[in-house]
């Protein structure tokens, strides 16, 4: 038993130093599953927080996309969720297609 408190004293380092690696990792799939959407830059035209969707019609006319955030969406540009977004807002979003869904990998407030 007198092994037991060096086998401690390494696992505890073993065990940050992965959870530190799964951290990387992760960081670094977000970013290379947005790499892998596609851009769409307009401006919000309505906003439904509870459901976590909101639409947007492109700059210059044209298309107009209602986006899926959920858990995964990152925001920046002084938005942390849906619910901060207002109409007239200019914003950059980055999604995928899933399924019929348009989903929202990142959305950036443009000032």
């Amino acid at each position: 038993m007198s092994g037991l408190p060096r086998i401690n004293a390494l696992v505890i380092p073993v065990l940050f130093l992965a959870a530190v690696l799964y951290g990387v990792l992760e960081s670094s799939l977000a970013l290379a599953r947005a790499e892998g959407g596609t851009e769409f830059v307009g401006m919000v035209l309505s906003v439904d927080a509870a459901s976590g969707k909101f639409a947007v019609k492109k700059d210059g006319g044209g298309s107009r996309f209602t986006f899926v955030a959920n858990e995964k969406t990152h925001f920046d540009g002084g938005v942390k969720a849906v619910k901060d977004l207002k109409k007239d807002d200019h914003v950059t979003v980055l999604y995928q297609v899933q399924g019929s869904q348009y989903t929202a990998l990142n959305v950036r407030l443009m000032k």
